[in-house]
């Protein structure tokens, strides 16, 4: 990490709390809690990590605990390439204020989508305006059948989803060693404004090579692993490998109590 924000709650403009570490600092008191389970508890106390860490000296940064995902941020010739804009735009924003506070402000040269979850997308609005997407300004990248699955999912389907998302996760409990203490890949859900921009560009073939901002890029798909539409990328002048929530460090759900669709275990 080589960077904390100096807050721990992200708000609406009309003051309403997003996001909020703060009503999770009893975790860092160094206290083991019998109501909750160690490994959990251990899990909860790594996702109390906050701020900007360094991936790829000079090249590569996450922005973490912002959101239940990571946003990422590769340093191109010319600005940021953000891959997966979190769930809502005032996390993302934030995020995004935060990094060009700490590094240098750079404007936004493309948003890369991993996959069709909404945590991974819908803060899109925050880090790049649709105009610029529409004229060919900034593109939006994103796996084959994005669309298709981010529609179907979050909203053909997507208000009986997010009620089943409060018994998921516990999103409505108090945030106590009774309540809410984690969701394992990431502290919580924002509670901001989710949206969707459609992808300018869609990689289509099984792998493809494209270059943006001077950022060599190999992207994978994978379509049927962790989500119906999603795909890794790999960065030669980097030797980095980023593989979305394909690997992740913890146990993938195969069935989710929310609706997702199933996940194929032997395919």
């Amino acid at each position: 990490m080589i960077a904390v924000p100096p807050y721990k709650q992200i708000l609406k403009e009309d003051g309403t709390v997003v996001w909020d570490m703060e009503s999770y600092q009893w975790l860092l008191n160094g206290e083991d809690f019998e109501s909750i389970h160690p490994s959990l508890q251990r899990q909860a106390v790594l996702n109390m990590a906050y701020g900007l860490y360094e991936v790829v000296p000079d090249r590569i940064y996450q922005v973490r605990g912002y959101d239940l995902a990571n946003i990422s941020f590769i340093k191109g010739d010319r600005g940021w390439i953000v891959f997966d804009p979190l769930t809502a735009k005032e996390t993302a924003r934030a995020a995004l204020d935060f990094i060009n506070d700490q590094l240098g402000e750079r404007p936004v040269t493309a948003v890369v989508i991993s996959h069709s979850h909404a945590d991974h997308f819908g803060g899109i609005r925050g880090v790049v305006d649709e105009a610029d997407v529409s004229r060919g300004k900034v593109p939006v990248i994103a796996p084959v059948g994005f669309m298709d699955h981010a529609v179907s999912e979050n909203v053909y389907a997507g208000n009986a989803m997010n009620r089943r998302l409060f018994y998921q996760y516990g999103v409505l409990l108090s945030r106590s060693p009774f309540g809410h203490v984690d969701q394992s890949i990431g502290k919580n859900t924002a509670a901001g404004t989710t949206g969707l921009i459609p992808p300018s560009r869609i990689i289509s073939k099984p792998i493809e090579k494209i270059t943006i901002d001077g950022i060599e890029m190999e992207c994978q798909n994978t379509p049927g692993t962790e989500a119906p539409a999603e795909m890794n990328t790999w960065f030669p002048q980097f030797k980095t490998f980023w593989a979305a929530e394909n690997i992740t460090g913890t146990i993938h759900n195969i069935y989710t109590l929310r609706g997702a669709l199933i996940r194929d275990p032997l395919e």
